[in-house]
């Protein structure tokens, strides 16, 4: 044991969750076995009283009080702002200020060094709020949890975000916290090098746990009704439906952790096997309505277009020439898309699979997240069929984790970045044309039926004022919009006269074919041009304020609404589609070849009738009406869609044979 301090006459023995104020200086431990032979430990914490680490553990709580803050301002507002919110919702700020301090003792039990600790919790946090504030600067959203698997992405991406980074923000904040542990780390261990925080063991596991354990408190809440019904009597909800007010209401701490446990889908209610195959059991087959012309099984050629749009429906920006006038001619329809500016991969699931978005958590990314084995979709369907099914994207394979992916749902063949030969380029990416081209040589080299699914991208962000050596297309910006955005908007406006272009070329040539072919067009998602909306707010398509806020309805639908044409070679109609969500389009297209449909369309036709447009943001009804939430009218037609999509993506699919004959 080591010799006593002169004025450690006075030490005691207290509980173990003092250690952060106290310094231990000796901790003998005495051992007796009983009779029984079992051991107990008794262990005596001989410390003295240090001032010292009472004010600087005071200090860190203040300092994580002003860190707390800090984030809240930087990612929703003014300090003002911020300080009603704290002031209405002090629950919501002592939760996030208090997931901070316990991620700090558990580093704390980790790495048992203060200054260690201190640093990390720092950079932990604040690096999640700098991806949340850039996230939601470009795609109107913030940050959430499993958005941490697409880490391959934003690295990727980042030299093209890299015009809508603010850098020299980013090096005050940062710039600010490397200030303050510097001024901490000086007055603690440069002027007084002494280690005077150590923790035992013991301690150290408690601080794990304990920290642990509050911060599983928020992420494993709706499995604990005592502590759901807590959150709910302080004011505390998760409002998943809108996470914009989720994230604003909340917190971003507190939010990113209740969202943790959306990233696991639980069952919808009354889900068994007898319930399920009551549904199945009472479907109708679909069969084909529109008497196709097609003398045998045509090829079927999706093409996603990189953030088609178009860009003459804003009023009062003019143009030298119509952008889009194939599209428009062949146009039957819009793409109520469930993204905005990014996304592309949650489109793409929707129009493979006919699953829709909307019965999974929000900011879920199925291709991420939840398809790790095979599922029903239209490329494996259409295999069974004969058709060889082909997936074009001129971009690593690895992009969107589209590689695993493409193998569970049925695609023979896929043709990423690296199955090009001599790509020709338009701007930083593979031209449209090159992308037609390709299409072309995959039809004329199968034998039998193709299936190909194609997504460009020689349209996707940036829009760089040089983007293009040369320009077809002139655009001019009403009164009021930032010069800036004139330029921008040529760059992109030029990407959309390109695709056109190529769609053009695409169907001259079936046109001249002898093979019955389909071609469905359709934009992703509209393209984001400028932080928060700008372009947009500024040329008056939709009310200016902050993100979406001020928006109707129909501002909604107008931001997720993207040009669908579908076309064949074979002179059959084509009907009027509206607007409709990506999940829609297999029925259509199907019917459209003349082919047997599976019984699972169905259920898309039965909810297609009642509800054809379903995002998080805008729903619209068979009769055109837009809502928010869901009514009440379609509600037992979305219990059976949300019942079969639990079975097939996350359940024991009992409905896969009766659905897909399988």
């Amino acid at each position: 044991m080591g010799a006593r301090h002169p004025h450690n006459s006075r030490a005691i023995c207290l509980p173990l969750v003092l250690p952060l104020y106290l310094r231990v200086v000796d901790i003998p431990i005495a051992a007796g076995a009983a009779k029984s032979k079992i051991f107990f430990e008794v262990i005596y914490m001989k410390v003295k009283w240090s001032y010292k680490p009472v004010l600087v553990m005071l200090a860190t709580m203040f300092y994580f009080f002003l860190l707390v803050n800090g984030i809240e301002t930087y990612l929703n507002g003014s300090y003002a702002e911020r300080a009603v919110w704290r002031s209405d919702h002090k629950e919501a700020f002592f939760f996030n200020y208090m997931i901070v301090f316990s991620l700090f003792i558990v580093f704390l039990g980790i790495f048992n060094r203060y200054f260690v600790s201190f640093v990390v919790t720092n950079a932990l946090v604040v690096t999640l709020a700098v991806f949340s504030y850039y996230k939601f600067s470009f795609l109107g959203e913030f940050l959430y949890p499993w958005d941490l698997l697409l880490y391959n992405n934003v690295l990727n991406l980042l030299p093209n975000l890299y015009e809508t980074i603010n850098l020299t923000q980013v090096i005050l904040v940062f710039g600010l916290i490397v200030a303050v542990i510097v001024a901490i780390s000086v007055f603690l261990f440069i002027k007084k090098p002494k280690r005077w925080i150590r923790l035992n063991p013991w301690v150290r596991m408690l601080f794990i746990g304990l920290g642990a354990a509050y911060l599983s408190i928020f992420v494993f809440y709706r499995s604990i009704p005592e502590v759901e019904s807590t959150l709910k009597d302080v004011d505390i909800n998760n409002l998943t439906f809108d996470q914009e007010r989720n994230y604003k209401t909340n917190g971003f701490l507190l939010t990113f952790m209740l969202n943790m446990q959306s990233a696991i889908v639980l069952p919808p209610s009354g889900y068994n096997e007898k319930n399920l195959m009551d549904i199945v059991d009472n479907l109708t087959k679909v069969e084909p309505q529109s008497n196709s012309t097609a003398k045998q099984d045509p090829n079927i050629i999706f093409i996603m277009s990189e953030s088609f749009w178009d860009p003459t429906s804003i009023e009062g920006l003019s143009f030298n020439e119509d952008p889009m006038p194939n599209v428009r001619a062949q146009q039957d329809g819009h793409i109520l898309a469930p993204a905005f500016g990014g996304g592309t991969s949650n489109v793409e699931f929707e129009a493979l699979t006919g699953f829709t978005n909307m019965f999974l958590p929000p900011g879920s990314v199925p291709y991420q997240q939840y398809i790790k084995s095979e599922i029903p979709a239209m490329p494996n369907y259409l295999a069974s069929l004969g058709y060889e099914t082909t997936a074009i994207h001129p971009y690593p394979k690895w992009f969107w984790n589209r590689e695993e992916v493409y193998k569970h749902i049925g695609f023979d063949e896929f043709i990423d970045i690296d199955g090009f030969t001599d790509p020709v380029y338009r701007g930083p990416y593979v031209s449209d044309q090159q992308v037609t081209d390709t299409i072309i040589e995959q039809t004329e080299a199968n034998e039998d039926p193709s299936f190909i699914y194609a997504i460009t991208m020689q349209n996707h962000t940036s829009y760089n004022v040089d983007k293009y050596p040369d320009f077809t297309v002139e655009t001019q910006t009403p009164p009021g919009v930032d010069p800036v955005f004139n330029l921008l908007l040529r760059s992109y406006t030029q990407g959309v006269a390109d695709a056109d272009a190529a769609f053009k070329s695409l169907i001259d040539y079936y046109e001249t074919s002898d093979e019955p072919t389909i071609v469905v067009f359709f934009g992703d998602h509209l393209p984001a041009i400028g932080n928060d909306y700008k372009l947009f707010k500024q040329a008056g398509y939709v009310p200016r304020g902050a993100g979406d806020v001020n928006w109707s309805l129909e501002d909604q639908k107008k931001m997720r609404s993207t040009p669908l044409a579908i076309w064949n070679n074979y002179g059959t109609e084509v009907p009027d589609l509206g607007t409709i969500s990506p999940s829609f389009l297999a029925p259509t297209v199907f019917d459209l070849a003349g082919i047997e449909q599976p019984l699972y369309h169905a259920v898309l036709e039965n909810f297609q009738a009642e509800m054809p447009g379903y995002t998080n943001e805008v729903k619209i009804d068979g009769d055109g009406e837009l809502y928010k939430v869901t009514p009440d009218k379609v509600e037992t037609t979305k219990q059976q869609y949300e019942m079969i999509q639990y079975d097939l993506l996350f359940g024991d699919q009992y409905s896969l044979e009766k659905l897909f004959g399988k």
